[in-house]
This record gives structure tokens, sequence and C-alpha cells, in this order.
């Protein structure tokens, strides 16, 4: 079937790192004559960027690939390709257990993309499926890939700082899949950036497995978290965001840079996962209860306005009910603006899977899960009233689902706003007075556009690229 232009459909599990990613992988199809569509109904090639952070990830592309094999009978042309986490921890064994699949590439191969996909064209020619299977899975780079992104956005940017791990949390397979800590040098992120606010750009999150720990495998004292975020500020970006912190590596200059008046956002995201010291140290996560509510406790006093999320996971091998009953008092300390919360699931490969028998039972699971979801929903709606009657800067990203004449946003500490707009805010700073709040995030009216907003250092400079 010929329809002109080739056509790639990319389906994204997982983190805004894997988000990221396939605004890579997008790149590379790009240079490669592919366009993007919304349905692999309407695509020649498929790609899978899969992730093996949550539950079942392994199935779910087995699901999805049941869903392409019934395309492929009306469309012999289409191709299927996994990348991510799941391809490059399973490999060869994808293969074995569907043949829908076509190609394999690893987290560090979307560079060898058109070579594997012209490689899978020639299997097909050949009418069989040849002894060694389409694949590219190199062992985890030294450095971080360069790809020609394809952003999503024309006012909000990913920008990758590090990639990999090295922490080795119990329950986590990142690093058997990203590999060890790798940080870009600083030159790079500045000058990625630079250009980024060049183009027009209002905003830039910074990513990284562990962005807190950001220079610690370069050899420079210098090159750390808190000293990027200082060079940052004196970029002409109206906002920076970054994620995820891991608690022990959040230094007091982090803290210090975001209880500053600049363009760094109020808003941290880093994992607990646990109340108990007892899970702690079996989770291996490197910091105690107390540890962690003293940090809560520092960065709410340097930043009264900010917002502080959380992951959790109940149900980890050998939490009693004590250990439970912890993490929600913890939660209620902690009063964390929203969390995400999961069942623990083992994962092949980490250490918990060969080390713990999973031995709380599914529905005490579920039960966790459903106490803490219920107490988080209540502290998100009481922390999100507290903003009722404040002035908020919001970055409009579209409209809003509630009907015509509403956008939506999001404030510089991450909570959503809804307010009455027209649809030329998307991509522009606005100012609103915050009228309403619920679980959902906040309601407000505008005071004002982007210009009267922006600080003067800001306004000043990006009034300056406009000439």
């Amino acid at each position: 079937m010929n329809r002109g232009a080739k056509r790639v459909y990319i389906h994204t599990w997982g983190c805004q790192m894997n988000e990221h990613k396939s605004e890579g992988i997008a790149g590379v199809l790009a240079r490669a004559g592919y366009r993007l569509v919304g349905s692999p109904e309407s695509a020649d090639l498929v790609i899978f960027n899969t992730c093996m952070v949550r539950e079942k990830p392994e199935e779910k592309v087995y699901s999805e690939a049941g869903v392409i094999r019934m395309l492929k009978e009306n469309n012999p042309d289409l191709f299927l390709g996994i990348g991510g986490c799941v391809a490059q921890a399973l490999g060869e064994k994808l293969f074995r257990r569907n043949g829908t699949i076509d190609f394999v590439f690893g987290s560090s191969n979307i560079a060898d993309l058109p070579r594997l996909i012209e490689q899978a064209r020639r299997v097909r020619q050949n009418g069989r499926r040849q002894a060694q299977p389409v694949m590219a899975l190199d062992k985890i780079p030294e450095h971080i890939e360069d790809l020609p992104f394809l952003r999503a956005s024309l006012f909000q940017a990913k920008v990758t700082i590090t990639e990999g791990c090295s922490n080795f949390c119990s329950f986590c397979i990142v690093p058997y899949t990203t590999g060890l800590l790798r940080s870009r040098l600083p030159g790079e992120i500045l000058a990625e950036v630079s250009t980024l606010a060049q183009r027009g750009y209002q905003e830039v999150q910074l990513l990284g497995q562990n962005v807190d720990s950001y220079g610690n495998d370069l050899d420079d004292p210098q090159i750390n978290f808190a000293n990027l975020l200082r060079a940052l500020t004196q970029l002409p970006i109206p906002r920076v965001r970054f994620t995820s912190s891991n608690p022990q590596d959040i230094t007091p200059g982090v803290i210090e840079v975001l209880g500053e008046a600049n363009n760094i956002c109020e808003h941290v995201h880093m994992a607990v996962q646990s109340g108990s010291d007892r899970v702690l140290q079996a989770m291996r996560r490197g910091h105690s209860r107390d540890y962690f509510l003293d940090l809560v406790a520092r960065i709410k006093a340097a930043v009264p306005q900010g917002n502080i999320t959380t992951d959790i996971i109940v149900g980890f091998p050998g939490e009693s009910e004590r250990d439970f009953e912890q993490t929600v008092e913890l939660l209620r300390q902690a009063r964390f603006g929203g969390a995400y919360i999961f069942k623990y699931s083992p994962r092949p490969g980490t250490i918990s899977y060969y080390k713990y028998q999973d031995d709380v039972p599914a529905e005490e699971k579920q039960r966790r899960l459903a106490h803490l979801l219920e107490l988080q929903k209540r502290i998100t709606a009481e922390e999100n009233s507290k903003r009722v009657g404040q002035a908020v800067e919001a970055l409009i990203e579209g409209p809003a689902r509630g009907g015509p004449g509403l956008v939506c946003g999001k404030t510089r500490d991450n909570k959503s706003i809804v307010l009455a707009g027209p649809a030329d805010w998307q991509g522009k700073l606005v100012r609103a007075r915050v009228t309403g709040a619920d679980i959902g995030g906040l309601y407000g009216e505008a005071l004002g556009e982007q210009e009267e907003l922006l600080r003067p250092s800001y306004a000043a400079q990006t009034a300056g690229e406009a000439r």
C-alpha cells in the first residue's frame, strides 16, 4: 500500500525521560523521511518506547503487539520496533515470545533506527525470519547519545542533564537498563537551553533519573547541580524545572537556589518510598525517615510557596502493618502536594527480586494502596485550597476540558490551573488570581499577560531578542 510519505506512530510508556527519548526517536526518523501520525492504523512503522518501572511492563508490550498483529493482516507493509527498557532488559526473548516484532533496539541505539528498519525490510523481502533477530542492544556507553530531537511542544522543552543511576535501590531496574550515572558537561546544557530561549521557549525541564547527583561522575567538584542551577538563572529562559530528585543528594546549595527569586520553579519531586526505617534500609534508599522529614522542613522553610511531591511503594517484601502505619504518619507530617503511590511488584534482575520473598498478599497491597490514595487526596485538596486568593504565574498549555473559552496551564509550583482566556494564550505566561481549588488543581481569573509578568531582566532580554 503506497500512501506517499512514510509514517510512524510512537507509543511511549513511562516517565518524562522516556517522553524525551521519543522526541529523539521522532527526530531520527524525521531525518529518514518519516512523519509522525496519531494512530497505528495510519502508520507504516510503529515504535513502542517501553518502560520497566511499573507493573507488568512485558505483558503490556505483548498485549499492544497483539493489536499491531491484527493491523498487519490489513497492512502487510507495517513494521513494529520495540525500544526502551523492556527491549534493553529482554532482548531476544521478545522475538521468541512474539512473532509480530520486526526489530528491537536498546536504550542507547536510537541513532541506529534507519539501519535497523532497512535490515528488517530486507528480512521480510526474503520471506523469512532470519536466524539472528534484527537487534541493536549495545552496552550502555559512557556518554549520553546525541540525538536530533523533534520536540512535542514549541514552548516547553525537556533537556537531559544525566542518564543512568549509581544508587542501586533494591527494587529498581533502572541501573541495569540505563547504566551508571553519566552527566553532560555544563557547557553543553547551557548552550542547549540558550538556544531554546532564543527560539522562544518559555520553560525547560531538566531530566535525570536523579538530577541532584549531577556531576558526581565527573572529576571537577565545581560541576554539581547547585552550580548548574545558578548558571541557568543567568539565562533568559523564564522557567526552569527539574525532575527527579533523590533525597540524600539534595544539597544545601540546591535549597538555597530554590529559595531565591529567580527562574527556578518552586517544585521538588523527591521519592520517599516508605515511612519505615526498616523498609527504607531493605530498599537501600540511603536516607532515614527523620532525614527525609528534616529535608522537607528545610525546603518548606526556604520556599514557603513551594510544592513537594513524592513516590511511595506499598507492600514491599516484609512490610508489616507497623511499617505501613509509619508511612501513613509520614504522609500526614510531610503534607505532600501530590504523590504517585504504587503497589510493589518484583522486577527480575533487581536485588529485591532475588533477596526477598514477595510476601505481602495482593489484597493487602490493594488495601494499603487505597488507604494512602484516599489520605493523599484529602491532603492535596487541602494544600490546593491554601492557594485561593493568591496571585500566581501560569504557563498556558492549551484549551481546558470544561468547555470553550477556558484554558489550562501550570503554575510555577506545578499545579494545574483553569481560567477563562483565548486559545491564543497557549504558550504564554499569564498572571492569575486563584479563585477556587479542588483535588484536581486550581481555578482562577486572569490578571495580565506575560510581558507584565516576566521579571525585568528576562523581559528586557526577551524583548531584545525579538527585535
